[in-house]
């Protein structure tokens, strides 16, 4: 089996796995909870628009910016009614936006729907940079998250905002590294979707009635399982691009 077959039948297991997953816990989802068949829709569609974009990503594709906007509107709609502070500011301050910032930088290195953009890779001295915007990021959606929700600094600090500062500062960065095409995004991407999982496992284990839980948490497992492949296609294309530099 060639290459370029085994990834177009992963692709095909990543879509219609995520999709027969969505409309299964849908279908439950909307059985126990009639009242919110309406939202249970809108989340499934957002499931969908969101892998599809990381599949279109893993493969360099720039329409995964596209179809990445859709997914993340619909999103943003769901931390904010999940509570999921900084998550949502993120959203709708950053992740949207960047959305365009990246298309148009993947348009300068040469991206289009049927031509992969052209990947790099980074040195020391921009992982140090990604470092310190991390470190720097999560302390900041720490304290959004933490004086947000008005929680006292004598009651501890509680684990959830822990988690969401730490992805939010992730997302953050992979989306920079994302928008240059930096292969090592992935890396990123994968703590990313680990921390999410971990994220909705939790929100899941203490709000059991919220009825769209259980798809993020799904979509995540997929998002996982395509960034790690997304690893292997991007060292090509890295390996491609300074070999062709060189």
């Amino acid at each position: 089996m060639s290459e370029k077959t085994s990834t177009k039948l992963f692709n095909y297991f990543i879509f219609f796995g995520m999709l027969v997953c969505v409309l299964i816990a849908s279908i439950i989802n909307i059985r126990n909870n009639p009242s919110e068949t309406a939202l249970q829709i809108v989340v499934a569609f957002g499931a969908m628009f969101g892998v599809t974009s990381t599949i279109l990503a893993a493969q360099g594709n720039i329409m995964n910016f596209v179809v990445g906007l859709l997914g993340a509107v619909i999103e943003t709609y769901v931390l904010w009614k999940n509570g999921v502070t900084s998550m949502f500011l993120l959203y709708l301050f950053y992740f949207i936006p960047m959305d365009f910032v990246g298309f148009f930088q993947w348009r300068k290195r040469d991206a289009s729907v049927h031509k992969a953009v052209k990947a790099q890779r980074m040195d020391g001295r921009k992982w140090l940079y990604v470092a310190l915007g991390y470190v720097a990021v999560a302390a900041v959606a720490f304290g959004i998250s933490y004086f947000a929700g008005q929680h006292s600094l004598g009651s501890g600090v509680p684990a959830k905002l822990v988690m969401d500062a730490l992805t939010t500062a992730a997302y953050v960065m992979a989306i920079i590294m994302m928008t240059f095409a930096y292969m090592e995004q992935w890396y990123i991407w994968t703590l990313v979707n680990l921390s999410s999982i971990v994220l909705w496992a939790v929100n899941l284990a203490t709000t059991p009635e919220s009825t769209y839980t259980v798809v993020m948490l799904i979509k995540y497992v997929f998002y996982l399982l395509n960034g790690l492949n997304a690893i292997r296609i991007w060292l090509r294309l890295s390996r491609k691009e300074e070999v062709l530099e060189n």
